[in-house]
């Protein structure tokens, strides 16, 4: 897949919010690899190029089609205690 086509996609995290778009790629050029994605916040901000940017490592990325999809977060230890009532 090239760059042009990942960039303006739609990024969707595991419970299905619309985050924003991909405005970029963030590249390594040192180990020539990517590092993740340059996230541009939705809403009316983001839509006239005012949005706050993020960027996303690729180890986040569950998949890319027409959307990209965000994994799960990873449960912490204190949300562990939470849903086991701490044993």
């Amino acid at each position: 897949m090239k760059i042009d086509e990942i960039k303006g996609k739609e990024v969707i995290d595991d419970k299905g919010n619309v985050l924003g778009e991909v405005e970029d790629i963030d590249l390594n050029f040192r180990n020539r690899r990517i590092e993740g994605i340059v996230l541009r916040a939705g809403g009316l901000t983001g839509k006239i190029g005012r949005g706050e940017t993020k960027v996303i490592p690729c180890n986040m990325i569950d998949a890319i089609g027409e959307k990209v999809l965000l994994k799960a977060k990873p449960l912490t230890q204190e949300d562990l205690d939470v849903i086991t009532g701490g044993e």
